[in-house]
């Protein structure tokens, strides 16, 4: 189990990673004046579709695993979208800290791209082919 954990992590790690640094390189160094207004309209345009998908997640999840758990990974799963919304702000404040120091911008996208792992992994994302079975047949664990 902890193999597969590993296995998780480091997927999760990996297909984050590049998503995050661009991110962080393009509005902490190319488009620091944009990154607050682009991050905000983004939280406030996606919130809806993403606490909608939130309220569908976890009743779904609630048919699969107990209350408790489905909270936990329903909670992982939201904040790890809303965490797209916050690389923006973040890299363009510290991008106007440092004056795009790529290696603080480096660093500050490897940290996003870690908390992000971390969540979908103790999310159990991806699902492996059992749990995918077990998912979609939505029986009690």
């Amino acid at each position: 189990m902890i193999v597969n954990d590993r296995k998780k992590f480091v997927h999760n790690f990996l297909t984050r990673l590049a998503a995050a640094e661009v991110l962080v390189v393009i509005f902490g160094k190319y488009g620091v004046e944009l990154g607050v207004e682009f991050g905000l309209l983004w939280l406030i345009a996606m919130t809806p579709i993403i606490l909608h998908i939130y309220r569908e997640e976890w009743k779904t999840l609630s048919k699969v695993y107990p209350k408790e758990k489905a909270g936990k990974v329903a909670n992982n799963l939201l904040v790890s979208r809303y965490i797209i919304g916050i690389i923006p702000i973040t890299a363009s404040l510290s991008g106007r800290w440092s004056d795009g120091n790529l290696a603080i911008l480096g660093l500050l996208g490897l940290l996003f791209a870690l908390m992000a792992a971390k969540l979908l992994t103790e999310a159990g994302y991806p699902l492996s082919e059992d749990e995918k079975a077990i998912f979609f047949r939505e029986e009690p664990l």
